[in-house]
């Protein structure tokens, strides 16, 4: 069917074209028209062809503020990611986030959907401003208010990091084997000669921290081994806490160290005290290295851009309303100079 007179940018064009355009270039009623342009109502396949190839024509794009009124959606997902005032935000947590992001970004823009970070800091409710139809929570944490306040306001939730709160434990989530990854890191250090292995670890109530705690108490008790913990206290230099560890008159002769920056304080205390790496000290750290790269530090390493990808790709198909399932990412070793079984020669 010919399409109606008139120059296509003619007057009409001047302004921005309206549904109330489209439906009388097509000779029809503005509600068939918005039932074939968001796939409602019973219309014609046939129609619904003629009626977007029609308003393709005319350069008719959708109101946004209209389309959220009419189909309830914004076509955003949000990702709140938090420990942005710990110290171990810079060197650990920042680039985490970044490549999540990242992965994240790729598989929403893949489904049709814009992705947007938003602040989770104490003190802060911006992102309850932000019109969004889901958000991606990053490591939650016990009694965590950012997914209290999305759950009330509706918006469908999806966790980097198994939620803690029993009343949570509907929401799909994803996270990294830490119940296999420690131990790998673990035998990884015994291989090396390791006798008495420690965990340093961090004041945050969230999964990661918890399962690498519960995976390091297990390997111990597995083996018959003493267990020797040390947690950075909430404002407390990493540093120090290392120092303390260090300095235990049963000192271990290797750690595990919950993140990087963990981990360079731990080489930063040893120096410190005259211990030599790896020689009196193995250290491995959970964290990521370059490509063909070998790190200073033996780095468990996560795979972050996987995780916002599959986190991003799990909320979208519960707006879709599949139920999705709790994934599990494995982790790898990455030899680096900080441990014997990986150190040169």
């Amino acid at each position: 069917m010919a399409l109606p007179a008139g120059p296509p940018h003619g007057p009409q064009t001047a302004r921005s074209v309206g549904i109330k355009d489209v439906a009388r270039a097509a000779g029809l009623s503005i509600t068939t028209v918005s039932h074939a342009l968001n796939d409602k109502g019973k219309v014609s396949a046939r129609t619904r062809e003629r009626v977007r190839h029609i308003a393709d024509e005319l350069g008719y794009r959708p109101n946004p503020a209209a389309q959220v009124l009419l189909t309830g959606r914004t076509g955003v997902v949000g990702l709140a990611a938090g420990h942005q005032s710990a110290e171990a935000w810079e060197r650990t947590y920042r680039p985490y986030y970044a490549s999540l992001t990242a992965g994240a970004m790729v598989a929403a823009v893949d489904r049709d959907y814009a992705l947007v970070v938003v602040p989770a800091r104490p003190g802060t409710d911006l992102w309850t401003r932000i019109p969004m139809d889901g958000l991606i929570v990053v490591d939650p944490v016990a009694g965590d208010p950012v997914i209290t306040e999305a759950l009330r306001r509706g918006l469908a939730v999806v966790t980097d990091g198994r939620p803690i709160d029993p009343e949570h434990a509907h929401i799909p989530y994803v996270h990294s084997d830490m119940g296999s990854g420690v131990p790998l890191a673990l035998d990884h250090l015994r291989a090396g000669g390791a006798r008495r292995t420690g965990l340093f670890t961090g004041p945050e109530l969230d999964a990661y921290t918890l399962d690498s705690e519960q995976a390091y108490a297990r390997w111990c008790a597995d083996r018959g081994l003493p267990a020797a913990v040390e947690r950075v206290r909430d404002g407390e230099p990493a540093r120090d806490a290392a120092r303390r560890l260090l300095r235990a008159e049963d000192r271990p002769d290797a750690v595990h160290a919950l993140n990087e920056t963990y981990g360079e304080a731990l080489r930063a205390a040893a120096d410190d005290l005259g211990l030599s790496i790896p020689g009196d000290l193995q250290i491995t750290a959970m964290g990521d290295s370059e490509p063909n790269a070998r790190p200073a530090l033996t780095l468990l390493t996560l795979a972050p851009r996987r995780t916002g990808a599959l986190c991003a790709g799990m909320l979208i198909d519960a707006l879709a309303g599949r139920t999705p399932q709790p994934l599990s990412v494995p982790c790898a070793l990455v030899p680096g100079d900080s441990t014997r079984a990986g150190a040169p020669g």
